[in-house]
């Protein structure tokens, strides 16, 4: 059936250019346009328009309710090590510089220091005095010496092993090596080749960055929606699968920059892939519900409301049907999030709608029905 419009080489116009925005190449029948308009609400497609369209069934599926946030990476204040000077002295060697991963154990750099020296050297004469006496002195006396002579160097840094290596024929060595306490990043390299350094002095920052704080800023109208141990997504460009976590810390302070309340939660880091002040967004999981969804692309903003173009005859299973019709139903969309569009009313499931296209059909039924 074809209508009988006041203008219908404009119609015809808008019909043709439904099938060249899709790059349509097929030969349109000479019968009929690829388009028609059957009433006020409803358009019939004809399979040179249907094999350009794309439909899809509305399903119920999980559809969480979301609170999207900016936020940013950090290391977690529980793998940061600080690395300090436990003895006054110059720098002589420095191995590593900042944003190096380094593991624990390596020399980080060395250090001359007198103090190191003079411990050393203590520590080695009442260890040989201990095992060969001389005299009537007390071996007791020399153990006891040489056990308080490690204790000073434990507290310069030195390792057992770093000890036991200690030996008189390296006694003249000088340098004393700093090793790395943990694997990590060096996050802030503070050690200079040349300088004086006096103990307590910062030498290295290094973090952990195998998982890492997201701290996200949430305004304080969604404070109360956020809880402890609810879900957080972040989805990293470059990453093909999100990152999870759960909120583990909620400020009680509000940010006098931003006006804004931090929350955190601990994730994991693949690859380490995620960066110190790296930006991301954030998602925190309010509720878990299921609802009726159709792709977002198939709701056309109608000034009257938001509407769909639904499949009339759905009985039809044919792959290339020579003609089909579609209705335009007014919905109501509770949400739109990842793509997706939840429909409280106007669908059921199973429902066909056109999902890329639907921009179309709306302009060219409004089109015929301003031409009538």
């Amino acid at each position: 059936m074809k209508p009988n419009f006041k203008n219908g080489f404009n119609f015809t116009l808008l019909s043709l250019a439904l099938v060249l925005s899709f790059g349509a190449c097929t030969k349109k029948n000479d019968n009929h346009d690829p388009v028609e308009r059957v009433n006020d609400t409803t358009i019939k497609i004809y399979s040179e328009g249907l094999k350009n369209i794309q439909r899809s069934k509305a399903a119920i599926s999980d559809f969480p309710e979301l609170l999207y946030l900016m936020g940013k990476v950090g290391v977690t204040e529980d793998r940061t090590t600080i690395v300090p000077a436990r003895v006054s002295g110059r720098t002589e060697t420095i191995n590593f510089s900042s944003g190096e991963f380094v593991k624990q154990g390596q020399v980080l750099m060395t250090l001359f220091s007198p103090d190191f020296v003079a411990a050393k050297e203590e520590y080695l004469q009442a260890l040989k005095q201990s095992k060969t006496p001389t005299g009537t002195a007390d071996p007791s006396d020399f153990a006891n010496l040489a056990q308080m002579s490690r204790k000073r160097l434990e507290t310069m840094g030195l390792t057992a092993e770093d000890i036991q290596g200690l030996s008189e024929t390296n006694a003249k060595e000088s340098m004393l090596t700093i090793h790395s306490p943990r694997n990590g990043v060096i996050m802030a390299k503070n050690a200079a080749l040349g300088n004086l350094v006096n103990v307590g002095d910062t030498l290295f920052t290094i973090g952990d960055l195998s998982h890492v704080w997201f701290t996200g800023d949430l305004y304080p109208e969604d404070l109360p929606k956020i809880k402890k141990n609810q879900k957080v997504v972040i989805n990293v460009e470059g990453l093909n699968k999100p990152v999870f976590g759960k909120v583990s810390f909620i400020s009680p302070l509000v940010d006098p920059t931003t006006r804004s309340i931090k929350i955190r939660a601990l994730m994991d880091n693949p690859n380490g892939y995620l960066r110190q002040d790296m930006y991301v967004q954030g998602s925190v999981t309010l509720t878990e519900k299921k609802s009726l969804l159709v792709p977002a692309t198939a709701v056309v903003r109608d000034p009257e409301g938001d509407v769909v173009y639904k499949r009339l005859d759905p009985q039809t299973m044919e792959n290339t049907p020579a003609s089909l019709q579609f209705q335009k139903v007014p919905v109501k969309v509770s949400a739109i999030q990842g793509g997706m569009a939840a429909i409280s009313e106007g669908l059921q499931e199973g429902d066909e709608v056109v999902s890329q296209g639907a921009l179309l059909l709306d302009g060219v039924l409004n089109e015929a029905e301003d031409s009538k």
